[in-house]
């Protein structure tokens, strides 16, 4: 009997209450699920369908549930002694053969076996008709149950039906004809001369040096990550090890110090000293450290002078010398002209040049056009000019109608804010009403912004919740090695809280992200070798390409306004990090952003993630993106995690708010402290996300 199905927990199957529909938002609901610790369904749906399928297989025809004759049928498996009262017996179709059978027509004795020809025919002597039976050619029927020529046995992958041999029990195959031996890690099954299928082992190698290569019973090849050395074949990476099962390296620096080449690095191309790394000359300016040249230029990759320092002072009371570590030096010289270092012939003008005599000590000038300081704030390229300073007047004129200008000698230009009211043109288009208020032209209303997205983006076409807090399922997101959740499967320092519920809810939360109900973008912005940036968006499909594939194809995509910044139209969930070789790492300890996930008829499911971190591996063609796989970890506290239940419909829900909120207080842990409080107030979760190539082309 099938058990009757019982809902339990937050099962997204579960009958519709009322009218309410529930698509478009069941994906969203199942990931509120997931970090609302819903149960699994006690009861089964298929429960009792292997018994019944058993029962069926066996039915009348008198064979078990594998197959096999019972002892009613008087066979055996090779068709021994058993074989030629088997064979009238069957071929009679009926364990009564002996009685009379009589008929009308051949209908009236079909046995409802199709490996039998079923007549009516009139006796010898004229009396009636009566049944007859025979099996047809190319057939065997072994425990009334019919069986093509070469079968095999339900669980004997070396019995077959061989009709020459017999056609009411099993035959041996022949030796190394093909079989299934039903088990997962050999390939090639072959019968051996003693009936027994033997395969050849599976060979489980995805030429990853990071991963062990095993097969496992009923699951096939599986590649766990392994720790050690290994080669990530890029020459500018160095010291590569395997971190959850990639490898990866610390990037190598091309520094030569030298400031007359440019360095560069070739990740394809190792040069004499194992790495990519290139120097090309130069012609740019430089600093050849010697204080007495002048115009240092880069030449075949040596800094070269191509000028002398000018250590003249235009005194003539000093000595005029240059040392290269020291510069220039001015001493002093002893003449009938000087004092010191002073001339008596200085008249106080810069205007003027002074000479002297040396021998009488008598003074004349001349006029110069010395660079000066006439002391006004209000001009400017002051320079003299007959024997005295003078500027241009500045142009204070700020091209601000909301100002008035003016100029103060010892503080230059200014600007008083004026006209209030005025009207008055921002500059805006958009904008309408422009009046003058507090020195700036403000205006009503406005233009959505229109945002600038990189080149360089991904869409996520699979996500899922890790299984625990095991290597390769989660990140270590509060950075204390020492401690991981949930804990009865952690190890590591990986936190993952909710991984527990992955078994229960991944299935869920992964439909909207197939069915596009909910569309998840990553941003790379300044993408290349070094410091990096993401953004994390929600998105839809740009309608000018709505019949793009989203799972295979790279399609556009408008990302939602709810992430971004309303005036300046910057994303709200930037995370900085770096790029090393293919590893990705962004986010860290005190990152975060709101999220709203959209539900019904305008209700989102808001919460705020804390921590968030993203580590991934991107593989690039041609300096493009051309997949991602990563893990998304965050932190979620629990008290938002219960306003966002209690921020969900009524109708739809399969079971109570209350029952939500209570396996919430009794499965979760909470195990990072995100306001450094010291006392942890969240609990951790770990997404494993694959994405594909996407381009940004505006926002919705």
């Amino acid at each position: 009997m099938r058990a009757k199905r019982r809902p339990s927990g937050l099962d997204m199957r579960a009958e519709s209450h009322g009218t309410t529909s529930r698509k478009g938002w069941v994906g969203a609901l199942a990931l509120a699920c997931t970090l609302a610790a819903c149960g699994a369904d006690e009861g089964s749906e298929g429960a009792g369908g292997s018994d019944a399928i058993a029962d069926a297989a066996a039915g009348d025809t008198g064979a078990t549930a594998d197959g096999t004759a019972t002892s009613d049928d008087a066979t055996t498996d090779d068709g021994g002694p058993a074989d030629s009262a088997a064979k009238s017996d069957d071929a009679a179709g009926s364990p009564d053969a002996a009685a009379a059978h009589t008929c009308d027509d051949d209908k009236a004795c079909d046995d409802k076996l199709s490996c039998t020809q079923d007549s009516c025919t009139a006796g010898a002597s004229g009396g009636a008709k009566a049944c007859s039976w025979s099996l047809k050619p190319d057939f065997c029927l072994i425990g009334k149950v019919c069986y093509a020529k070469g079968a095999a046995h339900p669980t004997l992958p070396c019995k077959v039906c061989d009709p020459a041999a017999s056609t009411s029990g099993w035959s041996q195959a022949a030796p190394d004809a093909p079989c299934e031996d039903g088990v997962t890690c050999t390939v090639d099954g072959a019968c051996d001369a003693a009936g027994v299928c033997k395969g050849k082992p599976l060979t489980c190698d995805d030429g990853n040096p990071c991963t062990d290569d095993v097969c496992q019973q009923g699951q096939g090849c599986v590649y766990p990550p392994k720790p050690g050395d290994c080669s990530d074949d890029d020459a500018c990476t160095k010291d590569d090890v395997c971190v959850e099962g990639t490898c990866l390296g610390d990037a190598v620096s091309c520094d030569d110090d030298n400031p007359c080449t440019q360095d560069s690095c070739d990740p394809k191309t190792a040069g004499q000293d194992g790495t990519g790394c290139a120097h090309s000359n130069t012609a740019d300016p430089c600093d050849d450290g010697d204080a007495c040249t002048a115009d240092d230029t880069c030449a075949e990759g040596v800094c070269k002078a191509t000028g002398a320092t000018n250590c003249d002072d235009g005194n003539a009371c000093t000595l005029d010398v240059c040392k290269p570590a020291a510069g220039c030096a001015h001493l002093p010289t002893q003449s009938p002209c000087c004092t010191g270092q002073t001339s008596i012939c200085d008249d106080g003008n810069p205007c003027t040049t002074d000479l002297c005599d040396p021998k009488t000590g008598g003074c004349s000038k001349k006029q110069n056009t010395a660079v000066c300081d006439d002391g006004d704030a209000c001009t400017s390229k002051d320079t003299c000019a007959k024997g005295a300073c003078a500027g241009k007047v500045s142009d204070c004129d700020d091209k601000n109608a909301c100002t008035t200008d003016a100029c103060d000698k010892s503080k230059g230009c200014v600007h008083a804010a004026t006209n209030a009211g005025k009207p008055c043109d921002d500059g805006d288009v958009c904008s309408k009403n422009d009046t003058c208020q507090s020195g700036k032209c403000v205006g009503t209303g406005g233009c959505a912004c229109t945002p600038k997205f990189s080149q360089v983006a991904a869409k996520v076409t699979d996500i899922k919740v890790g299984k625990g807090g095991q290597p390769g399922e989660g990140l270590d997101l509060d950075g204390n090695a020492k401690t991981c959740a949930p804990s009865s499967s952690c190890t590591g320092g990986i936190d993952n809280a909710l991984g527990a519920l992955a078994g229960l809810v991944n299935g869920q939360l992964d439909k909207p992200v197939q069915d596009g109900s909910i569309l998840v973008l990553v941003e790379l912005i300044d993408f290349k070798q070094g410091p990096v940036k993401a953004a994390v968006h929600l998105g839809t499909v740009d309608p000018s390409n709505k019949t793009c594939d989203f799972q295979k194809q790279t399609c556009k995509y408008l990302a939602a306004q709810s992430l971004l910044d309303p005036v300046t139209c910057a994303s709200k969930a930037v995370l900085s990090g770096k790029l090393v070789g293919t590893k990705l790492t962004v986010g860290a300890k005190g990152e975060g952003f709101p999220v709203g996930l959209p539900l019904q008829d305008g209700v989102n499911l808001n919460l705020m993630l804390y921590d968030l971190q993203l580590v991934g591996t991107v593989v690039t063609s041609g300096g493009k993106l051309t997949s991602m796989t990563g893990i998304l970890g965050a932190a979620v506290l629990k008290a938002d995690l219960e306003k966002a239940i209690d921020a969900l419909p009524n109708e739809g829900l399969p079971v109570p708010k209350a029952t939500i909120k209570a396996l919430l207080a009794s499965t979760v842990e909470v195990d990072v402290d995100v306001d450094g409080d010291g006392k942890k107030e969240a609990s951790s979760i770990a997404l494993k996300i694959k994405a594909i190539p996407a381009v940004l082309s505006g926002a919705k």
